[in-house]
């Protein structure tokens, strides 16, 4: 798995366009696949598409923010942030497809984020605006920020539902993407 993971060989763009995890897949197709398939929720990810995407945007993201921390430039990490806004969200739709559970749940982190923080930063923002000193912040609003940190690890190392092949013993057809597929469905549907 880690052999394929730092291998060197060209991006497979047609396999990137499909259906199917990439459970083979490089670190380059790994950061790739989500602007190829930028808001598309259908289909399947695999843990490790969605572990290295995430990897890629907060090392990014981090570094874009300790560089422009201020003046004018410090808009463009939030720029950058709602530029992978829509790919994470339909990676992790995906994800969810391969957890065999509606991509509708991938809304819940982020509707825990937006109470969380309004939680949170709503009371100071009143204190501030009346002239008191800001207020500490709301433990219920950390809570709430803390589950949507649990969900979405959940959603990123729960294992697949899914069966994926993992030697080629004869029983295995090949697709005309090029990605090993089993004949039938496995779960029976």
């Amino acid at each position: 798995m880690a052999s394929a993971l730092l291998s060197k060989r060209p991006p497979r763009v047609d396999v990137m366009k499909g259906y199917e995890p990439m459970y083979d897949a490089t670190m380059q197709e790994c950061m790739q696949r989500p602007f190829y398939l930028y808001a598309r929720g259908k289909g399947r990810s695999c843990r490790k598409e969605i572990w290295i995407f995430a990897a890629f945007v907060w090392v990014l993201d981090t570094f874009l923010t300790r560089l422009f921390s201020s003046g004018l430039l410090a808009v463009i990490p939030g720029l950058f942030s709602l530029a992978v806004l829509v790919p994470m969200y339909a990676l992790t739709v995906r994800r969810l497809h391969d957890l065999a559970l509606s991509g509708w749940l991938a809304l819940v982190p982020y509707v825990l984020e937006v109470v969380g923080v309004g939680l949170i930063v709503g009371p100071m923002v009143s204190d501030t605006l009346e002239g008191l000193d800001p207020s500490a912040p709301s433990p219920l609003g950390v809570i709430i920020l803390l589950l949507a940190v649990v969900v979405r690890l959940a959603i990123m190392c729960v294992p697949s539902r899914h069966r994926h092949p993992v030697v080629d013993n004869g029983s295995l057809s090949v697709s005309r993407t090029g990605t090993a597929q089993y004949p039938g469905n496995p779960n029976g549907q």
